[in-house]
């Protein structure tokens, strides 16, 4: 049995993944939540202004309120204050997207970014969560665990065909993440995006325990051929090494839960 709570967890993180909306016959289908429940709850969260919905099309959205909890918690715990002066340097030496994604659970958010100062961008993830097996975030954060703890995160997220060039099988991926581990770093070449390609380190806790989030250079294939990112790892594995012993020591982000519920 599903509890409320839960129940409203995932309807808060489905419309968080769908900035233009969702009626709520969308929510019940993707879901599986009786009709009734989604739409008890839609008119608790919209009471509350944790959502909004649109009164000609019934599209509901997350509200600024809910938006607003999330980003005062991390200004609260200084965690913009300890990334932003590194991401914005990075952007301004390299002309990339810089991007931080954190481990929270079961997998990893992008919760911070810097613009690069080209003109030509990379689409950026922010709010996101990365996908395991098609990220360099999610690559070097599963290179850091026991494998098959690795392997089983990868297959309950799933193994799916985002590009022709997606990871979609446990061997290969198995490969990748031995490759990962041994040289420290991934390296991405449209496996996310067609025509995009990214390079990704990880972001140790102080005490090298744990990977705690991971650091990631993004932009065009074209601009950011298989050299000028391995170029990149110097300078981005410094930048992670600063953010590690300035990490707030009190900020949740950087949880770990990778137990797989059978």
């Amino acid at each position: 049995m599903i509890s409320a709570a839960s129940r409203t967890t995932a309807i808060l993180e489905l419309l968080g993944t769908h900035p233009h909306g969702l009626v709520a016959s969308e929510l019940v289908a993707q879901l599986g939540i009786e009709k009734s429940i989604v739409s008890r709850i839609l008119a608790a969260l919209e009471r509350d202004a944790y959502v909004i919905r649109d009164p000609v099309t019934d599209v509901f959205r997350l509200g600024f309120r809910f938006l607003s909890i999330a980003f005062r918690y991390i200004e609260s715990v200084g965690f913009y204050e300890v990334c932003m002066p590194e991401l914005d340097r990075l952007a301004n030496t390299t002309g990339e997207l810089i991007q931080l994604a954190v481990v929270d659970r079961q997998g990893l958010t992008y919760v911070a970014k810097a613009e690069g100062t080209h003109p030509i961008r990379l689409f950026q993830q922010l709010g996101r969560e990365a996908v395991l097996h098609a990220s360099t975030a999610g690559k070097v954060w599963l290179a850091s665990l026991p494998e098959e703890r690795a392997l089983a995160l990868a297959l309950k997220a799933g193994l799916s065909a985002i590009t022709p060039k997606t990871i979609q099988t446990v061997d290969a991926l198995r490969e990748e993440l031995g490759r990962v581990r041994a040289q420290g770093f991934a390296l991405l070449e449209e496996e996310l995006f067609e025509g995009g390609s990214a390079v990704g380190v990880p972001v140790w806790d102080r005490r090298r325990l744990k990977v705690v989030g991971a650091l990631v250079l993004a932009g065009p294939t074209f601009r950011l051929p298989e050299d000028r990112l391995r170029a990149a790892v110097p300078e981005l594995t410094e930048a992670a090494r600063r953010l590690a012993e300035a990490w707030p020591p009190d900020a949740l982000v950087g949880r770990d839960d990778t137990r797989i519920s059978p």
